[in-house]
């Protein structure tokens, strides 16, 4: 009986601050988001900062390296996709003419496979497309309202990341000293599995974003589409915001294949190469690319997406992963709110027995939190 009235209390409290927590991460979205960013991409860049302190004496100098060094290949990117744009928007004036025919040709293909008729076509297209668009672009359009001006947060998050590692030793010394004496190993091992979680999901991340887009843009240019590579790492980096990335990433090369083909089978095989990429990418090379540095089950997974989308738009979708793999690893350091790194843990068939060798059973014990049959 006592055990379950140190369960409840221990779950209202829980909810307590659960609900405080997102509290205030609603009402300080403008001030929480850049932080945020600063300081993930800060620890991602914290060991290449350590390397140049080796060589330099100077912090300050140090760090403008690194992120001067990280900075470089991203206006590589922004440079590839704005030469690539500019070809695209050359395009753009045979585009309108040659809609008209990808959207012909669609509903002869409506009409000899499923039978619809050009009023029935024109009627699904018109009632029911609105309603498929809708949805994910309000939520993308609600994602960047929510925040302050891309380039203004942008240069927040460059402020915010050089002063955390500028800092970054009295951080940690702040979060040490909240600590006992005797739990500042333990503090200090938390920080570096969090470390380690940022350095892995961000590093896996990239390399995920680098072989879908190797693979759409191969497949785009087996097809015949005219820049492949432009909509294929277009697409990979939209694939970032989960659900809205991929919808998009998709439809805008289809879009540009439907009005610019040349065959009938082109817009379907871009259909289909995307399904097959995301079916790919979902089961096989995120779990062994990104999976390998954060340990959360496909249901916490889902919900922190969603709650993420609720709270911050596509800012919280993006930052949902990371930041329930940071929470995931401050839970188990507690004996109190361990149990609760069980429903985010991606291990199964988890038993009392194993939970007991997994961790210490003299100073935790499961029968104290749930009762098993």
């Amino acid at each position: 009986m006592k055990a379950n009235k140190i369960s409840l209390r221990r779950l209202a409290s829980f909810g307590m601050l659960l609900f405080m927590f997102v509290y205030v991460l609603i009402i300080g979205q403008t001030i929480l988001i850049p932080l945020t960013f600063g300081a993930l991409i800060a620890f991602m860049l914290k060991p290449l900062c350590t390397r140049f302190e080796r060589w330099f004496k100077w912090r300050s100098l140090a760090i403008t390296l690194a992120m001067v060094t990280a900075i470089i290949p991203l206006l590589a990117l922004v440079y590839f996709f704005s030469s690539q744009l500019v070809n695209v928007l050359a395009d753009m004036p045979s585009i309108k003419e040659k809609i008209n025919a990808g959207v012909a040709m669609l509903y002869k293909m409506a009409k000899t496979n499923f039978g619809y008729s050009r009023a029935e076509a024109d009627q699904l297209v018109t009632e029911q497309l609105p309603n498929m668009l809708s949805s994910p672009m309000s939520i993308l359009g609600n994602g960047f309202s929510s925040s302050t001006s891309f380039f203004t947060g942008l240069f927040l998050v460059i402020i915010y990341v050089f002063l955390f590692l500028l800092y970054r030793s009295a951080f940690k010394h702040f979060i040490l000293l909240q600590s006992s004496s005797k739990n500042r190993e333990d503090t200090t091992g938390l920080l570096e599995n969090i470390q380690k979680v940022v350095q892995g999901y961000l590093q896996g991340l990239v390399m995920v974003i680098g072989i879908m887009g190797l693979m759409i843009s191969l497949g785009l240019c087996a097809i015949g589409v005219a820049h492949p590579f432009f909509w294929g790492f277009l697409a990979a980096m939209l694939a970032i915001i989960p659900f809205i990335g991929t919808f998009l990433g998709g439809l805008l090369p289809f879009l540009y294949t439907l009005a610019t083909a040349t065959e009938s089978w082109q817009p379907v095989a871009v259909v289909v190469l995307f399904v097959v990429v995301q079916f790919l990418e979902g089961n096989f090379i995120t779990p062994k690319v990104v999976g390998s540095s954060i340990s959360i089950n496909p249901l916490a997974a889902i919900v922190a997406l969603l709650i993420g989308g609720e709270i911050w738009g596509v800012a919280g979708m993006i930052l949902s992963m990371p930041l329930t793999a940071i929470l995931n690893e401050i839970l188990k350091q507690s004996d109190a709110w361990r149990p609760v790194s069980l429903l985010i843990n991606d291990e199964i068939g988890i038993n009392e027995h194993l939970f007991k060798q997994k961790w210490d059973k003299e100073r935790f014990r499961l029968s104290n939190f749930f009762k098993l049959p």
